[in-house]
C-alpha cells in the first residue's frame, strides 16, 4: 500500500495539466493553501514583535526595494516574454534548444537582477532613507540591514521564478502552484526558531530559507522534465524577442511599484505602527481577488485570445460579458461578507495577544475601505486581459499612469493637508482602483463596439442580491453576537463567523434565484460538472500559467 502511494504521489506531481478547470483548481487552491500560512506568518510577526510596532513597521519597509526590482525584472519577464516564446519551442519539440534559450534568458534577466541587488547592498542607506523619509536613525539602520538579507533572498527567488516559468510551460501545475507555501514555511521557521536569539533579522533569515526552499522544490521535476542548466548567454533570436516583448510589461509594472513605494513612504510619516496596519488590511482584502480576479483573468485570456484572432468580435463580446458577470457574481459576496465580518476576520487571522483592541477597531476600519473595492480589483485582471488579446497594451498602460497618479496625489493631499491620518490614503486607494477599472471598462466596450447594456441590467440584480445579503449578515452578527456567543474566546468567535457566513451564502443563493439571476444556473451546472470530476478535468487542452509572488 505505502509503495503504491508513493507512486500515486509522484504521479501526482509529475502529471501534466490537460485543462484550464484543472490548472485553474490547483492553482485556487493552492492560493488558499498559501494564504493560510501566510495569516500564520502574520500572525506570528505580530506576537512576536507587535510590542515594538515600529520594528514591525521596518521589517514590512524593508521588502519595498527589493520586490521592486523582482517584480519589475523578474514578473514583467515570466508573464509577457518567456512563458510564451519557451512553450513555443516545447511545441515544436525543440527541447534542447529550448533547455539553452531558458539558460540564456535566466543568466541574462537573474544577473541584471545580480547587478541591481549590488546596488542595493552598497547603496542600502540612501535608498532606504528615500523610500522611509520618515523612519528615525535607529530604524533606517535596521532597514538597512533587512533590505540587504532580503535583497540576497530574491535573487533565489527570482531564479527560482524561472524554474517556476519552465515547469509551468510543461503544463505542470501542482509543484509551481505550492511552493510559495514554502516560501511562507520559511519566514514562520525563520521567525519561531531565530527570532529570540536574533529578534527581527529572525524572519528576515526565515525569508532566505524560503526563497531556497521554493527553488528546491522545483528543481527535481524541473529536471525530470529535461531541463539542464548551463552558465551561458547565447545569442539567439528567441532571446531578442523575450527582450522586445519584456519592455511594455516592466514599464507597467513599474507603474505600481512606484505607487505601492510611495505609499510606504507616505505611510513611515504617519505614526508607529501604520505601515503594519495597512500592509496587513491589504493582506487580507486581496485574498478574493487572487482566488476571484486573477484566477477568471487568467483562465480567460486563451479564449479572448483565440477570438481575437479569429477578428470574431461578436463572440469576444458574449465571452467577456459571461466573464465580467460571472466574476462579479462572486466577488460581490466575497466584498459583502468582507466588509461586514471585517472586526471577527481581523481577530481571527491577526488577532495575538500583542495586537491590541484599538488596532484591531483600525486594521477593521482599513479592511472595510478597502472591500468596497474588491469587486473593481477582480475586474480589472479580466479587462485588461481582454486589451491584451486585441493587442492594445498601449490603453492600460495610460490608464494606470492616470489611476498611479490619483491615488499618490489625492493619498498626499489627504494625509498631509488634510491629515486624515491612514483611513484618508485607504479612501485615495480605493478611489483610485474604482476609477481605473470603470475608465477601462468604459473605454474598452467603446472601441470594441461593445453593448454595456448588456450587462447592466444583470450587474443591478446582482447588486441588489449583494445588499440584501449585507443585511442578513448584519442583522445575525450583531444578535448572535450579544446574546449568545461569546467573542472574546476563539473557539465562539470561529462559530460565530461560520455562522453568519453560512446565513449570508443561504440568502444571496435564495434572492439570486427570485431575480433570476443567470450566472447561479452557471454555477449549478459547474458544480454538477464538478461531481463527475474526472471526466470534467480532461475537457479541455488549454493551459494556465501563474506569475503571483508569495509576498
Amino acid at each position: 500500500m505505502f509503495k503504491r502511494f508513493m507512486q500515486n504521489s509522484k504521479d501526482l506531481i509529475s502529471k501534466e495539466n490537460s485543462s484550464i478547470l484543472s490548472a485553474a483548481a490547483v492553482i485556487m487552491f493552492a492560493t488558499l493553501v498559501s494564504a493560510l500560512l501566510g495569516f500564520i506568518r502574520t500572525r506570528l510577526l505580530i506576537s512576536y514583535f507587535f510590542a515594538d510596532k515600529s520594528v514591525l513597521d521596518v521589517f514590512w519597509a524593508a521588502f519595498r526595494i527589493p520586490d521592486t526590482i523582482f517584480q519589475i525584472l523578474i514578473v514583467g519577464a515570466l508573464s509577457s516574454a518567456f512563458i510564451p516564446v519557451f512553450s513555443r519551442y516545447l511545441e515544436h519539440e525543440k527541447r534542447e534548444e529550448a533547455s539553452i534559450i531558458a539558460s540564456s534568458m535566466i543568466n541574462t534577466v537573474v544577473g541584471i537582477m545580480l547587478i541591481f541587488t549590488i546596488i542595493i547592498l552598497i547603496w542600502a542607506e540612501p535608498l532606504c532613507r528615500l523610500v522611509a523619509g520618515g523612519f528615525n536613525d535607529t530604524q533606517i539602520a535596521l532597514m538597512v540591514n533587512l533590505t540587504r538579507i532580503m535583497a540576497s533572498a530574491q535573487v533565489l527567488f527570482g531564479f527560482s521564478s524561472f524554474i517556476t516559468g519552465i515547469i509551468q510551460s510543461h503544463k505542470r501545475f501542482l509543484v509551481p502552484a505550492f511552493a510559495p507555501s514554502l516560501y511562507n514555511v520559511g519566514i514562520i521557521l525563520g521567525t519561531i526558531l531565530f527570532s529570540k536569539s536574533m529578534g527581527i533579522m529572525g524572519p528576515a533569515l526565515g525569508v532566505v530559507i524560503g526563497a531556497l526552499l521554493h527553488l528546491l522544490a522545483q528543481l527535481p521535476l524541473a529536471s525530470k522534465l529535461g531541463f539542464s542548466y548551463k552558465p551561458i548567454i547565447y545569442k539567439h533570436p528567441a532571446i531578442k524577442e523575450m527582450s522586445r516583448l519584456m519592455v511594455p510589461r516592466m514599464i507597467t509594472l513599474s507603474l505600481a511599484q512606484i505607487e505601492q513605494t510611495t505609499l510606504i513612504a507616505f505611510s513611515s510619516w504617519l505614526g508607529s505602527g501604520t505601515v503594519t496596519i495597512i500592509s496587513i488590511a491589504q493582506q487580507l482584502t486581496n485574498l478574493p481577488i487572487r482566488l476571484i480576479g486573477v484566477t477568471i483573468g487568467q483562465a480567460s485570456l486563451p479564449f479572448f485570445a483565440k477570438e481575437t484572432a479569429k477578428n470574431n468580435l461578436k463572440g469576444l463580446a458574449k465571452m467577456v460579458n459571461d466573464a465580467i458577470l460571472q466574476m462579479l457574481y462572486l466577488a460581490l459576496p466575497a466584498s459583502v461578507v468582507i466588509l461586514v465580518l471585517r472586526i471577527p476576520l481581523v481577530r481571527l487571522a491577526y488577532g495575538a495577544g500583542s495586537f491590541p483592541w484599538a488596532e484591531t477597531v483600525l486594521t477593521g476600519k482599513l479592511v472595510a475601505m478597502f472591500a468596497l473595492a474588491i469587486a473593481a480589483g477582480s475586474l480589472s485582471h479580466i479587462i485588461i486581459r481582454v486589451f491584451y488579446s486585441l493587442h492594445d497594451t498601449k490603453t492600460p498602460f495610460i490608464i494606470n499612469l492616470v489611476s498611479t497618479t490619483i491615488n499618490v496625489s489625492l493619498s498626499y493631499y489627504l494625509l498631509f493637508v488634510l491629515r486624515t491620518g491612514i483611513l484618508g490614503m485607504a479612501f485615495a486607494i480605493t478611489v483610485a482602483d474604482i476609477l481605473e477599472t470603470s475608465i477601462l471598462t468604459i473605454i474598452l466596450y467603446r472601441v470594441a463596439q461593445f453593448s454595456l447594456r448588456e450587462i447592466l441590467g444583470p450587474f443591478l440584480k446582482m447588486l441588489l442580491a449583494a445588499v440584501i445579503t449585507t443585511i442578513s449578515l448584519w442583522v445575525p452578527l450583531r444578535v448572535l453576537d450579544q446574546l449568545i456567543f461569546d467573542t472574546t474566546h476563539t473557539l465562539p468567535l470561529i462559530l460565530l463567523t461560520i455562522t453568519v457566513m453560512v446565513i449570508g451564502i443561504i440568502v444571496y443563493i435564495s434572492v439570486s434565484y427570485l431575480l433570476r439571476i443567470r450566472e447561479l444556473e452557471v454555477f449549478v451546472a459547474l458544480a454538477k460538472k464538478l461531481g463527475n470530476w474526472r471526466s470534467s478535468l480532461g475537457a479541455s487542452t488549454e493551459s494556465l500559467e501563474n506569475t503571483e509572488t508569495p509576498i
